[in-house]
């Protein structure tokens, strides 16, 4: 299976400011979900109502911290090679963020929730063709669920179920499984 790159071009993302997140202040607010993914200036992020982790005073504002392996280690500062590893990236849960999932690819997702320790949430098994996107599907499936209204355990369970259908295919927008795919 061929590595997994990714090439960001900012574009529109890298005019956002914390003035753009004033001016929008009202659709934010309305808003069931937000996410933010550190592509667009650290300043914007910060000023949005849910912000992103890069500095130990955002956490506390974070309702769920979703790292992959490589961001949890770097966040942490600790290894993240193993399930038991990622369970230590409750630390940034402890450090203000309520829950941390943090996605190990084929292995799963290592869920340290609020109030609970953490759950190690097997992934569904397939064939993997292209791991592009699949980080996005299971942020973007989660988000989705979560404005539905679904309790945290059944996001990360579909979240789960749409990242797996997504590496089964080549590309990044044309892997993402429809709703319908999902629901049939």
């Amino acid at each position: 299976m061929p590595a997994n790159a990714i090439v960001i071009v900012a574009g529109s993302n890298g005019e956002v400011t914390p003035e753009t997140i004033v001016r929008h202040e009202a659709v934010l607010a309305a808003a069931d979900v937000v996410i933010c993914q550190l592509e667009t200036p650290p300043a914007a992020v910060h000023a949005a109502p849910a912000t992103g982790p890069l500095s130990a005073e955002w956490l506390p504002l974070i309702d769920c911290l979703i790292p992959n392996e490589l961001e949890a280690a770097t966040l942490t500062g600790l290894p993240v090679g193993s399930p038991e590893e990622a369970a230590t990236a409750a630390v940034l849960r402890a450090a203000g963020a309520r829950n941390v999932l943090v996605t190990l690819g084929p292995r799963g997702v290592q869920a340290a929730l609020e109030g609970a320790a953490p759950v190690l949430y097997d992934a569904p098994k397939v064939q993997a063709v292209d791991t592009t996107a699949a980080g996005d599907t299971f942020i973007g499936g989660f988000a989705a669920q979560l404005a539905e209204g679904a309790g945290v355990d059944a996001a990360i369970r579909f979240a789960q179920r749409a990242a797996a259908l997504s590496v089964t295919r080549a590309g990044a927008q044309p892997s993402i499984p429809t709703r319908a795919e999902l629901d049939g």
